[in-house]
């Protein structure tokens, strides 16, 4: 069922975190309800403009609404990484309960009056916004940081950014890293655990863990038990859907049939997306109501 955000924080319990997972197709997206499902716990569906370019904006918005619609647990629809504010007045539109503003390249006081204008225009619809503070390294879609450009978010500066705002969630730069680089032995995230409690102790709002594919189990526990709430995953997803479908098409070169070869790579999305929810303490909770 799709759910609306705020239905996620009703009753939050601080234990776990909720995953934030990126779709680009129907494969992708049928592999990471299918795992929220069969787990009973609820996820966020995230969709950029990138997808948006490839597929439409109206198309990956309907085929997660109606894969939602057959899932028991909750579905949030969620644009990430919103740099034009058409997009997320057209997200809005669609029905997205959360969209979040990235003008974070933009000095602070931009950033923060482009937040608000989206904040207010946003709410008058019930819809919740995300914004960002700080920079990641790295390259997702059409985001892309360089180690020089990097800014880690200074506590002070997020609470500032928080009360000049009224964002809803917040993303921060505490060390994580963009894109497929982390995973083929490039940069390595370093996360730093103190600045996201100390941020947590100034912003009593849902914090967002961007980047977060490849990170270890044991400093996604210490993250959630320093005060995230969301964390981000897309590159893992990317890799096990490039990977078996690669295996998938290789098994019968003469196979023709796309459901016959793309049916392998949803059930490999699924079981990194399944992996990754126990992983953020999911698997044991109830989707919110």
């Amino acid at each position: 069922m799709l759910i609306h955000i705020r239905e996620l924080f009703n009753h939050y319990d601080s234990s776990i975190a909720y995953p934030a997972f990126n779709t680009q197709n129907l494969e992708t997206t049928l592999g990471i309800i299918q795992a929220s499902n069969e787990l009973d716990t609820p996820v966020i569906v995230a969709t950029s403009e990138g997808t948006a370019a490839y597929a439409g904006l109206e198309t990956i918005a309907a085929i997660v609404k109606t894969a939602a619609c057959r899932s028991k647990a909750g579905v949030v629809l969620h644009f990430d990484h919103g740099k034009d504010i058409r997009h997320l007045e057209r997200a809005i539109e669609l029905g997205y309960s959360s969209v979040m503003i990235d003008h974070s390249h933009l000095p602070f006081e931009e950033n923060a009056r482009d937040t608000r204008r989206m904040v207010e225009l946003a709410h008058a619809k019930g819809v919740w916004v995300q914004g960002e503070i700080g920079r990641m390294r790295g390259t997702e879609d059409w985001v892309s940081v360089s180690e020089a450009q990097a800014l880690l978010t200074e506590p002070d500066d997020a609470f500032r950014f928080y009360w000049a705002t009224g964002v809803d969630t917040l993303a921060c730069s505490v060390g994580t890293v963009h894109g497929i680089i982390k995973m083929r032995g490039g940069v390595k995230p370093h996360v730093d655990i103190p600045r996201i409690r100390a941020i947590h102790d100034r912003v009593k709002i849902p914090l967002v863990l961007h980047g977060a594919s490849g990170v270890d189990p044991d400093t996604i526990h210490l993250a959630i038990a320093g005060g995230i709430s969301i964390i981000n995953i897309d590159t893992e997803l990317r890799m096990a859907f490039s990977n078996a479908l690669r295996a998938s098409a290789e098994i019968d070169p003469r196979e023709i049939d796309p459901r016959r070869i793309m049916k392998p790579v949803a059930q490999a999305v699924k079981e990194v997306a399944m992996a990754k929810i126990r992983q953020f303490g999911g698997g044991r909770h109830r989707a919110a109501a």
